[in-house]
C-alpha cells in the first residue's frame, strides 16, 4: 500500500504546492482561504484573485515531484500572504499570489 502524498491546490490558478501531510495541507488551505476572505472589499473586484480558493488535496503528479515541490515550493509558501499576515504585514502575500498567477498566465499563453 502506497502513502498518499498531500498539498495545496490553489484553484483558479491550478498551482499545486507539496505539503508534509493531509493535516498540514488542511492548516494551510484554511489559512489560506481565512485571509481571500478576510480580505474581500479592500482588493478591487477586476483584481483575479476573486477566483482563488485553495483545498487540500491528493498530490497529483509523482513522489519524484512531491520531494521538488517541498523543497522548492516551501520558500514561496513562507512569503504568500496568508502567511505574512500573520506577521503582521500585509506587504508581499497578495504580490506572490498575483507574480505566480502572472506567471501561470505567460505560461498558458506560450503554449496555446
Amino acid at each position: 500500500m502506497s502513502e498518499e502524498l498531500w498539498c495545496i491546490h490553489i484553484e483558479g490558478l491550478d498551482d499545486f504546492v507539496a505539503t508534509l501531510s493531509r493535516e498540514a495541507a488542511e492548516r494551510e488551505a484554511s489559512a489560506i482561504n481565512a485571509y481571500l476572505d478576510s480580505t474581500q472589499g479592500r482588493v478591487p473586484e477586476s483584481a483575479p484573485t476573486r477566483m482563488v480558493r485553495a483545498s487540500a488535496a491528493v498530490w497529483p503528479y509523482t513522489a519524484a515531484g512531491h520531494a521538488r515541490s517541498l523543497e522548492t515550493d516551501w520558500e514561496d509558501l513562507q512569503r504568500m500572504p496568508h502567511r505574512q499576515a500573520k506577521q503582521n504585514t500585509h506587504e508581499g502575500m497578495l504580490s506572490s499570489v498575483l507574480r505566480r498567477m502572472k506567471a501561470l498566465a505567460n505560461s498558458a499563453r506560450r503554449k496555446g
